[in-house]
């Protein structure tokens, strides 16, 4: 299942911004973390760490959920006054003239709503070592934030891209343009690709195109660019990306929740295993270099035994040598 990226989320914003200005109409639950939100004359769907994006589909709303009744109550009537994006984040926050309700889209997912900076009321309450999400306490978006430029490092380049404000599958595709290895070193990139990635990156932010993907005339995907990875599938394109988003969320098969789970343990454990890699690398490089230089190893550890060079801790039993 597409989980939307904090690129899309900054189109769908610039999307809603003709409910700036409306009213809080009704907030309905329509699945244990889905909610169909309606302001003004529009439809705004939101599944908690998944999607939000305006649909022209009305199913109907489960039984009663005492946060959806909550929200209801503080934000009858509301005008609503701004739709942001918080930190360039997948965290998206409606002003309204009586509170903020924010949306965080990352992981499993919230809603909170906050007053005066203080939380209100919240679809779940959750602590970290950093900040809580309590009843009463200040709201704080997390630490961790995309970064505005990407740093290449000498782990791949992919991993530089990922801190980035697109999403995976966009610094995929402004590697596939640029024509760099996903696996390659940042450190290692010329100055001509590291040009090129940079003008891969700024066209795909600028040419926005709302697209949607089909494999024998079922859809499989969206995207605000055509990913180089879907050339042999067959496009549509839409006037704004929550048409494409409704096309695919309302038509995709339905994935079995314990497969997700799986696949989302794997895509970690390859990132674990891609810095791991890296590490194993770098260990590699350490040990030729010792084993290349064994005998002089050897004299000096020797040599500092005796007390005769280097620096010894015999209670950590480490020396300390220059090479």
């Amino acid at each position: 299942m597409h989980a939307m990226s904090a690129l899309e989320y900054s189109s769908i914003i610039g999307e809603l911004r003709p409910v700036i200005g409306k009213h809080f109409d009704r907030i309905r639950k329509l699945g244990e973390k889905t909610y169909r939100m309606r302001i003004g004359s529009i439809e705004i769907l939101c599944e908690l760490g998944v999607r939000m994006h305006a649909t022209r589909y009305l199913e109907e709303g489960q039984e009663a959920d005492k946060f959806a009744e909550k929200l209801s109550k503080e934000l009858d009537n509301a005008r609503l006054l701004a739709v942001e994006q918080i930190n360039n984040d997948r965290i998206i926050s409606f002003v309204f003239d009586r509170g903020s309700l924010i949306f965080e889209m990352f992981g499993k997912g919230n809603a909170i709503l906050v007053r005066d900076g203080k939380t209100v009321c919240a679809h779940s309450y959750e602590s970290w070592s950093d900040r809580e999400i309590k009843v009463g306490s200040l709201y704080k978006p997390p630490k961790t934030m995309p970064l505005e430029t990407f740093e290449p490092t000498d782990k791949y380049i992919i991993v530089s891209l990922m801190r980035l404000p697109l999403g995976k599958q966009y610094a995929l595709e402004a590697l596939a343009r640029a024509g760099i290895d996903e696996k390659k070193p940042g450190d290692k990139l010329t100055k001509e690709e590291l040009a090129k990635l940079e003008r891969a990156i700024s066209d795909i932010k600028k040419d926005v195109k709302p697209l949607a993907f089909y494999d024998k005339g079922k859809v499989v995907d969206f995207a605000l660019a055509p990913f180089s990875a879907y050339k042999s599938l067959e496009s549509k394109a839409f006037m704004s990306l929550s048409e494409a988003a409704d096309e695919y969320y309302a038509n995709a098969e339905q994935p079995d929740p314990r497969l997700e789970k799986l696949l989302g343990r794997l895509e970690k454990q390859k990132e674990r295993l891609a810095e791991l890699k890296n590490e194993e690398h770098e260990n590699k490089a350490r040990g030729d270099l010792i084993y290349a230089r064994y005998a002089e190893v050897e004299q000096a550890i020797a040599m500092a035994k005796s007390g005769k060079s280097g620096k010894m801790n015999k209670k950590e039993r480490t020396v300390e040598l220059e090479l």
